[in-house]
């Protein structure tokens, strides 16, 4: 089986990144998950939260449809991609986290963990506990 990625998707992704970067934490608009999965599709034209857009518009509704849909962020995550060993994760790959507020789901990208913040997405040093591989067959 071949796996693969849009030939620009360095670009791609930075362009999203950075939009981000400008934007504020919007449950149901962009959220961690929201970020992650704007940036697989970025990467690689897979949309894993297609399911949840436009369905929540709080923490509790998002936890809410993640449990009617999915079950649990692992499962929504498996159901799109590889899981792979954290150590193997690289540019472009998704994490998963222990953040301050709960766990939450963020990109690899130029040294660090990105995910969302109050003010926009950001770096994180955060050292994520499972990983997928971002590619499409």
């Amino acid at each position: 089986m071949t796996m693969n990625r849009y030939p620009d998707w360095p670009h791609r992704l930075q362009k999203t990144l950075q939009a981000a970067r400008e934007a504020a934490f919007s449950w149901g608009e962009l959220d961690c998950c929201l970020l992650a999965a704007d940036c697989c599709v970025a990467v690689c034209g897979v949309d894993p939260a297609e399911r949840y857009r436009g369905r929540y518009t709080t923490e509790r509704g998002a936890k809410r449809v993640l449990a009617n849909t999915h079950g649990s962020l692992e499962a929504a995550w498996d159901a799109c991609f590889e899981r792979i060993p954290v150590r193997l994760a690289q540019r472009g790959d998704v994490v998963l986290f222990d953040a301050p507020l709960g766990r939450c789901i963020g990109v690899v990208w130029a040294g660090g963990i990105w995910c969302m913040t109050d003010d926009g997405a950001a770096p994180s040093r955060a050292e994520p506990y499972l990983a997928w591989r971002v590619e499409h067959e």
